[in-house]
């Protein structure tokens, strides 16, 4: 068993949306823009935060589709953000959580200045490539298709929690 990117627990997860929590297409129609979710992902969001990991979902574009999802799973979000680490600082600053205490799941450029500060950065298999060296861990799920529910197994795992939740389910 390979030794865990960070000793102790993590509390925060800060998350991508586009190309990490969606596939990265973009929809359009005259009623506005669409995105597909994968409902995996959006299950494993909700026992992060019952098992205290607070999920933050920071994305650079804004969309009433994505506030929609968020909304519907009761995330903390924040869209159409040009400086994610100012908004993840926000946070760190109300919770009195450190950096090496996070983790972030994203896919391309704009999440690296997030990849370089957290004690836990993971990129979706279909990231860019230039953000893998910033990155510790990798999913073998694509954006969209259940890269961020094994992110979520990979940290419950690691904080001891993810027995908790096959306990919910009776399947342990």
């Amino acid at each position: 068993m390979p030794e865990p990117p960070i000793a102790h627990k993590v509390k925060i997860l800060f998350l991508d949306v586009d190309g990490t929590l969606t596939d990265g297409v973009i929809g359009f129609t005259k009623d506005g823009d669409l995105r597909h979710f994968w409902v995996r992902d959006g299950l494993a969001l909700e026992w992060a935060r019952d098992a205290g990991i607070l999920p933050v979902v920071i994305s650079g574009r804004d969309s009433l589709a994505v506030a929609a999802r968020m909304h519907d799973l009761r995330l903390e979000h924040y869209l159409g953000i040009k400086d994610k680490v100012a908004i993840a600082e926000k946070v760190l600053a109300r919770t009195g959580v450190k950096w090496n205490e996070c983790a972030m799941v994203g896919d391309d450029l704009p999440d690296v200045p997030l990849f370089r500060r957290v004690g836990w950065p993971i990129a979706v298999c279909d990231g860019a490539a230039e953000v893998m060296p910033f990155v510790k861990s990798i999913t073998k799920a694509r954006a969209g298709a259940g890269a961020v529910r094994e992110a979520v197994e990979m940290l419950l795992r690691h904080n001891g929690k993810w027995d908790d939740v096959l306990q919910r389910y009776e399947a342990l």
